[in-house]
C-alpha cells in the first residue's frame, strides 16, 4: 500500500511541478495531504478536485492553474483508453509506422485526442488529424542503445542520441520535406511524454527545464535544416509589434507583476506612505532604511512601487530613484524580487553552486577544449568559486566578462566611476577589486544602470553582487543585453530555478552576429540554443555517459 501512495505522490508531484515550477517541497507535501484526506486514490480522481479544496494553501491564480493541469491530464487519460479500444483508430496507425517496444505500448497515444474522437467518430473524424498527432516513432529501427536506454529508463549516449535523429527525422520526412517548428513540437513533446527520463531535459531535482522538450527540438530542427539547407523549402516569417502595453518579456517569471492595491489600503493612503518614506530618506539618508517603519512602507507600497515602474512609457531609472530611493538599497532589492517573484534570489543562488557548481568547474575542465575557458581555470584557486563558474560560462559562450561585470579599485568612490568608466545603458556589476585582475579579491561591488552608479553593496560578496544585478532585470522589466545573453539565460534557469516554457528575456529583433559581425535578425526562441546545448551536456556529463 505504501508503493502505491509512494507512486501516486511522484505521479502528482510531476503534474503540479509541471503546472507550478516554482512551487516549494512543502506546499506540495501540503496539497498530497489534502489530496489524501480527500480519499483521492488515482491521478483521474484530480478531476474532482475544486478550488475551495485547496484555496488555503495557493494563491487564487496558481489554484486555476493547478486546475487546469488536473484538468488537462485526466482528460488524456480518457482519450488515451478510448482511442486504445478503438481498432479502427490502432489499425490506420499502425499500417503506417513500425510497432513501438513493449516499454511504449502503454503510452503510444499519450498525446491528447480531438474531441470528435474522443467521442467515438473512427475513422471519418481521423481525417481531421494533422499527421504530427498520430505520428508514431519507429522505435523498431532506433540503435540498440537507444532501445536499451528507455528500456532501463536512463539517458542514452550521445551518439545514439544522434542517430535516433537521424531515423526519426527520416520518417517525418515521408510525410512533409520540411516540417514546420510546430509539428516538431508535437512529435517531440509526445517522445519527453513517453521516456521522459531518458530525453527530458531536466535538472538534478527532476523538474523539467521548459517543459523538457527544447534540446531534443533543437536537434530535430536542426537535422531537417540541414538536410533542406539547398532546397526550396523556405519559410518567410513576419512580425509586429504592439505598442502601448506591456508584454510578456515583461511579465516573463513574474507572478506579482502589477498586484492589486491592499484591501486595506486606499490611493490615498498608499501615496502618503510613499511621501512618508521621501521624508525619512531626506532626514536619515541610507541609515534609514535599518528602521523598521522603512521595511513595513515599502511592503506596503509594493502595489505602488509595481504601477510606477510599469507605466508606458517607461519611466526612467533616475524618475524612479526620485520617487523610491530605497528601492536601490540591496536590502530593497532582494525584498522586491522576492515579492515579484516568489524566489529568495542570494539563497538560492548559494545553494545552486554549491551543488552544482564543483560539477560545472569539473565539466569544464574535463570537457572543453576551448582556450579561453582553460585560461580561467589556469588562474588558479585565489578566485571566489562562483565568480570563477560566472567567467567560464562567459568564456564558453564567447561573450566578453565586461558585458555583465567591470572591475574597478577598490577604493574608488561612485562618483570616481561614473567619471573613469564608460557605463553603458544595461546593468553592469562593478567589483571593486585588489590584487589586480587577475588574482582579484573583491572588496565590495557596485551596480550601474542607465550610465550611472545605482546601488552599492553591503555584503562584500561576489554571489551577493550577482543576485543583485540578476534582479535588476526582473524588477525593471528590462531584457538580457546581447553582450550577456547567454549567461544571463543560463544563470536564470540553472541556478535561480525560473524556467517558463514560453517567452525569453533575451533581446529580440536585429544584432550583430558574434561570427561575421553583421546585423541579423534573432531567431526568437524559447531557450537558447547554446544554453540548452550546455544544460544538456552538463546532465549527460553528469549522468557519467559521455
Amino acid at each position: 500500500m505504501n508503493g502505491i501512495m509512494s507512486t501516486l505522490a511522484e505521479e502528482i508531484k510531476k503534474i503540479i511541478i509541471k503546472a507550478l515550477p516554482n512551487i516549494c517541497a512543502e506546499t506540495q507535501e501540503q496539497l498530497f495531504n489534502i489530496f489524501q484526506s480527500c480519499g483521492l486514490e488515482c491521478t483521474e480522481d484530480l478531476k474532482y478536485v475544486r478550488q475551495e479544496d485547496i484555496g488555503d494553501v495557493l494563491p487564487v491564480i496558481q489554484v486555476r492553474k493547478l486546475l487546469e493541469a488536473f484538468r488537462l491530464e485526466t482528460e488524456t487519460i480518457t482519450l488515451n483508453l478510448q482511442a486504445f479500444q478503438s481498432p479502427s483508430t490502432f489499425s490506420s496507425s499502425s499500417q503506417r509506422s513500425s510497432p513501438l517496444p513493449h516499454s511504449a505500448s502503454s503510452s503510444s497515444f499519450s498525446s491528447p485526442l480531438p474531441p470528435d474522437l474522443a467521442e467515438g467518430e473512427s475513422s471519418h473524424s481521423r481525417l481531421h488529424q494533422t499527421w504530427p498527432e498520430t505520428f508514431q516513432i519507429p522505435w523498431d529501427r532506433m540503435p540498440p542503445g537507444i532501445q536499451l536506454a528507455i528500456s532501463l529508463g536512463k539517458r542514452p549516449k550521445p551518439a545514439d542520441r544522434r542517430q535516433m535523429i537521424r531515423v526519426l527525422v527520416d520518417e517525418m520526412r515521408k510525410y512533409e520535406p520540411s516540417p514546420k517548428r510546430s509539428q516538431c513540437l508535437t512529435v517531440t513533446h509526445n517522445i519527453i511524454r513517453q521516456y521522459p527520463n531518458s530525453f527530458a531535459d531536466k535538472f538534478a531535482d527532476g523538474s523539467l527545464i521548459s517543459g523538457g522538450y527544447t534540446s531534443l527540438l533543437i536537434q530535430v530542427k536542426t537535422r531537417i535544416e540541414n538536410l533542406n539547407r539547398d532546397s526550396i523549402f523556405v519559410c518567410h516569417r513576419t512580425s509586429s509589434q504592439a505598442g502601448g502595453k506591456r508584454g510578456p518579456t515583461d511579465t516573463y517569471g513574474c507572478v506579482r507583476f502589477q498586484p492589486p492595491i491592499p484591501p486595506e489600503e486606499t490611493e490615498e493612503t498608499v501615496e502618503n506612505k510613499r511621501q512618508r518614506l521621501e521624508e525619512i530618506f531626506r532626514q536619515e539618508g541610507w541609515g534609514g532604511i535599518e528602521r523598521a517603519e522603512v521595511k513595513g512602507l515599502m511592503d506596503i507600497t509594493f502595489f505602488l512601487q509595481r504601477r510606477h515602474i510599469n507605466a508606458t512609457p517607461a519611466p526612467s531609472i533616475n524618475d524612479i530613484r526620485n520617487k523610491w530611493p530605497y528601492l536601490f538599497h540591496q536590502k530593497s532589492i532582494m525584498a522586491h524580487f522576492q515579492f515579484l517573484t516568489d524566489i529568495n534570489a542570494l539563497l538560492i543562488l548559494e545553494r545552486s553552486m554549491g551543488e552544482c557548481g564543483q560539477a560545472i568547474t569539473e565539466y569544464f575542465r574535463n570537457k572543453s577544449k576551448d582556450t579561453n575557458v582553460k585560461a580561467v581555470l589556469s588562474r588558479g584557486e585565489g578566485v571566489e568559486v562562483a565568480h570563477c563558474i560566472v567567467q567560464l560560462l562567459m568564456a564558453h559562450f564567447r561573450e566578453n566578462t565586461e558585458g555583465l561585470i567591470f572591475l574597478a579599485d577598490v577604493s574608488a568612490t561612485a562618483a570616481d566611476i561614473e567619471m573613469t568608466l564608460s557605463l553603458p545603458a544595461s546593468p553592469r556589476l562593478i567589483l571593486l577589486v585588489s590584487g589586480g585582475k587577475e588574482l582579484a579579491t573583491i572588496g565590495s561591488w557596485m551596480i550601474s544602470l542607465e550610465g550611472h552608479v545605482i546601488c552599492e553593496g553591503i555584503q562584500p560578496t561576489f554571489l551577493s553582487g550577482l543576485a543583485t544585478v540578476f534582479a535588476m532585470y526582473y524588477i525593471f522589466n528590462l531584457q538580457y543585453q546581447d553582450e550577456a545573453s547567454c549567461t544571463l539565460e543560463f544563470i536564470q534557469r540553472r541556478f535561480i530555478g525560473i524556467n517558463p516554457e514560453r517567452g525569453s528575456k533575451a533581446t529580440r529583433g536585429k544584432v550583430v552576429s558574434r561570427k561575421s559581425g553583421r546585423v541579423v535578425q534573432r531567431k526568437a526562441v524559447t531557450v537558447n540554443t547554446h544554453v540548452s546545448t550546455l544544460l544538456k551536456n552538463l546532465m549527460d556529463f553528469e549522468w557519467d555517459f559521455i
